[in-house]
């Protein structure tokens, strides 16, 4: 791999969407450097459990960047396997962050495994669904599949080929470069062929596999590299037909926890309760995500109630 460390990062934490200008195929590319490298540092995970963590922390970017309204696009995985559960969500416009459950002495297991299949051998036997959490909108949708697939991207896409209409392609990488996590992801996606006649329909249809085979070609390096821009990547892959550029979208490890939603989930205890939660007459309340500490009173509950 080239050394890219010593030049400033010029394609850190963004979506770029594109559409290619001579097929119907759009999609985004999504880079993550320092916001991933602080989210994954701060749980301080095993090498293994981080990457998967990195790339479901791409997939929530990558997909949750098509949300047109204000939610949350979460990526979670449960399985039997030594890392029990990845979650990762991206809240509008692009607030990323994510934690893994794993068995330490499983983990160790699954290193010293000769199986070839890393999700199996990781992850185990069980499942991979996304969320879609629409503010105000009591109301969401969830979408589910089985763990199959040689990574998380390979397990995502097969959701879409069955359950979805619109044909989807998705490449990830996620490396660790001199002591620093990176990642990086493209997704193309095949607009309908709606209203077309059969002869467009199949010029649409070979422009579509020549576009799958291009996706396929890009590498490790090209999705995690700091001194690549996205524009120069779409342009290498996808140049002979074209490729139209949209405004890019800033991503950020930013957690949506705070004192406020914390007081409104213990409200919903009883007096009783939040006594018995009570460690010195304090009620300790970690998060998940971003490791922050909230400490409160019975007290500062029945005010806020």
């Amino acid at each position: 791999m080239s050394d890219n460390s010593d030049a400033k990062s010029i394609a850190d934490n963004l979506i770029q969407p594109f559409q290619m200008a001579e097929a119907d195929v759009r999609g985004r590319v999504v880079r993550l450097g320092q916001a991933l490298d602080d989210i994954l540092n701060r749980h301080d995970y095993p090498d293994r459990v981080a990457q998967f963590l990195g790339e479901g922390l791409v997939l929530a970017a990558m997909l949750g960047g098509a949300l047109k309204f204000d939610g949350i696009f979460t990526v979670q995985t449960k399985g039997d396997g030594a890392i029990s559960m990845i979650a990762a969500d991206m809240a509008t416009p692009g607030n990323l962050r994510g934690y893994a459950a794993f068995d330490e002495e499983k983990l160790k297991e699954a290193e010293a495994s000769s199986e070839s299949d890393v999700v199996s051998r990781f992850l185990g036997s069980g499942y991979i669904a996304f969320t879609i959490d629409a503010k105000g909108n009591e109301q969401r949708y969830q979408g589910i599949v089985e763990l199959e697939g040689t990574n998380l991207a390979e397990c995502m896409e097969n959701y879409f080929s069955r359950s979805e209409q619109i044909e989807t392609r998705l490449q990830v990488a996620v490396e660790k470069i001199d002591g620093k996590w990176r990642a990086g992801g493209l997704m193309i996606q095949r607009l309908p062929d709606e209203n077309k006649l059969y002869a467009e329909a199949e010029t649409a249809g070979e422009k579509w596999r020549n576009a799958e085979a291009l996706a396929k070609t890009v590498t490790a390096e090209e999705l995690t590299h700091s001194r690549l821009r996205s524009s120069e990547l779409l342009y290498r892959l996808f140049h002979e037909d074209g490729v139209w550029l949209y405004d890019t979208h800033d991503l950020a490890d930013k957690c949506s926890c705070s004192e406020e939603r914390v007081l409104n989930t213990l409200k919903s205890f009883s007096s009783e309760n939040l006594e018995e939660m009570c460690d010195d007459g304090i009620i300790g309340v970690d998060c998940q995500f971003c490791s922050a500490r909230y400490e409160l009173t019975v007290s500062d509950v029945e005010a806020a109630r």
